[in-house]
């Protein structure tokens, strides 16, 4: 077998083994990252059957509020990452979307981000040093929004 052949059999195999690496990777990092926001999950289960506030509501689909879930569960948008161990969330707020989610670094510590996105302007993207200032952010978002 000439060198040309052989350099891209090696390459090609190199391919397919760093594929399967970045498969178990991927995996690695999403239960990681799963882990670390499962306080949030955990905090959004707990409060998803309550009741939105009206006002909120008819802010956010003004022109269909009264057809829409008025319970929290209503406002997910989407589970970010896979559905059965995510790693944030999306919901639906007065004139956008607010994302809670947490992420790590190349060097394996962890990035606890919300995201406010209203429409029309640059999102807003607030990084927090620690779970547990991220998880209050979390909370008094949701506390805006709950009819109590």
């Amino acid at each position: 077998m000439n060198q040309t052949l052989q350099k891209l059999r090696q390459i090609a195999q190199n391919s397919t083994m760093s594929d399967a690496d970045n498969f178990i990777r991927q995996r690695e990092l999403h239960a990681s990252c799963s882990e670390l926001a499962a306080p949030l999950v955990r905090a959004f289960r707990d409060v998803e059957g309550e009741f939105v506030r009206i006002s909120i509501l008819s802010r956010i689909w003004p022109d269909d509020y009264a057809c829409r879930d008025d319970r929290v569960a209503g406002l997910l948008m989407a589970w970010i990452g896979p559905e059965s161990a995510p790693h944030g969330l999306k919901l639906a707020v007065p004139n956008g979307l607010l994302t809670f989610e947490v992420t790590l670094k190349r060097d394996g510590s962890a990035v606890f981000t919300c995201v406010r996105d209203t429409l029309g302007q640059r999102p807003a993207i607030m990084d927090f040093a620690n779970r547990d200032d991220w998880l209050e952010f979390f909370y008094k978002s949701i506390a805006d929004l709950v009819e109590l």
